[in-house]
């Protein structure tokens, strides 16, 4: 089967992410002919992580672990106390 050469609207689209508490921001956008994500501090939005990834389905992937992981991040130092021996 043949794959068109159209492209979907959004495939060239920017994503953004906030964490659950509002303290951090995942942001996938376009940058030099690669997929950047990039993590900040929403506080003074100082960048904490990025990279770059050749596909926009990587990028978009890495950006919802970084997600999930600042939220799992959050809910383990509330009150937490299974791990105290």
């Amino acid at each position: 089967m043949a794959i068109s050469g159209k492209r979907r609207f959004d495939e060239d689209k920017g994503v953004r992410y906030v964490t659950s508490d509002n303290e951090f921001e995942v942001e996938v956008s376009r940058a030099l002919n690669k997929w950047c994500v990039t993590v900040l501090q929403l506080s003074d939005r100082t960048v904490v992580a990025q990279d770059f990834y050749p596909e926009r389905w990587k990028a978009l992937a890495r950006a919802q672990d970084f997600v999930r992981l600042l939220n799992q991040r959050n809910r383990r130092t509330d009150g937490d106390s299974s791990t105290d021996f």
